[in-house]
């Protein structure tokens, strides 16, 4: 017999009896009360693993919903997911299907789904890629994505990009300016612009932009309308970005 029989059954029905919602000829004694909790207390004990489809069930209920609410923030929010300026881009800046991935550089995850992300949006050719800077794992994950932007206004946040999800080690103050070196970026700008306030507000409004649709981790993919969260396989990938171009033709 099922859980929703044997348990919310049994309970629902106390619970009615118990407010005089269900039609009863009398409210319930205390003894019959005492009798509900007991029938109810005994089909837990014998039948264990109803509490587990249950918890089961709650955590699919909770996942359509969050499901739901997302995919009406991307739709509502599709603009600037796709099309702020403040962005950086890669892949074809002009491709007719826009990847949103938003990561950390100390996530392991996302180091672990770059190189996949790189080669599907190279070998398919008409993917534009919006980069979200979404420092959520720590201080030197937001000082690494300080040294992004600020690489960005150089003309080489790919650069500094792929170095920083190269990174294996710390991404402290001193491993931050050895790839800036390594990148060959002006320093002295480059110092100037770590401490600039503009930087730290995008970062802040990248944040909220993700918390309002859901991104609850790294890394985090919008594609049409859809939210993948987790490192991607290729061929999920593939498949997500064929869904969004049918959609569009």
């Amino acid at each position: 017999m099922s859980f929703m029989r044997l348990v919310f059954g049994a309970v629902t029905c106390w619970g009615l009896l118990v407010s005089g919602l269900a039609p009863a000829a009398e409210p319930l004694t205390d003894a019959q009360k005492e009798a509900v909790k007991t029938l109810v207390r005994e089909v837990l004990r014998d039948n264990p693993e109803l509490v587990y489809e249950a918890l089961q069930a709650l955590e699919a209920k909770q996942q359509a919903e969050q499901t739901q609410r997302s995919q009406k923030m991307i739709a509502a929010s599709r603009a600037s997911l796709e099309r702020d300026p403040a962005d950086p881009v890669l892949g074809n800046p002009q491709g007719d299907v826009t990847i949103v991935e938003f990561f950390d550089y100390r996530c392991p995850y996302c180091k672990q789904a770059a190189e996949t992300v790189a080669k599907v949006v190279k070998a398919d050719g008409k993917v534009r890629l919006v980069l979200k800077e979404y420092p959520i794992l720590g201080p030197q994950s937001v000082q690494a994505s300080l040294a992004a932007l600020a690489a960005q206004r150089q003309g080489k946040y790919e650069e500094m990009h792929d170095a920083l999800m190269a990174q294996r080690g710390p991404l402290d103050e001193k491993a931050i300016e050895k790839i800036a070196g390594e990148v060959k970026l002006d320093m002295a700008r480059f110092k100037a612009d770590l401490d600039k306030p503009d930087l730290k507000q995008r970062l802040q409004a990248v944040l909220l932009q993700g918390r309002e649709i859901g991104a609850s981790g790294t890394p985090a993919f919008i594609i049409g309308d859809k939210m993948i969260p987790g490192a991607v396989d290729a061929e999920t990938l593939k498949a997500a970005i064929a869904e969004a171009r049918a959609r569009k033709s």
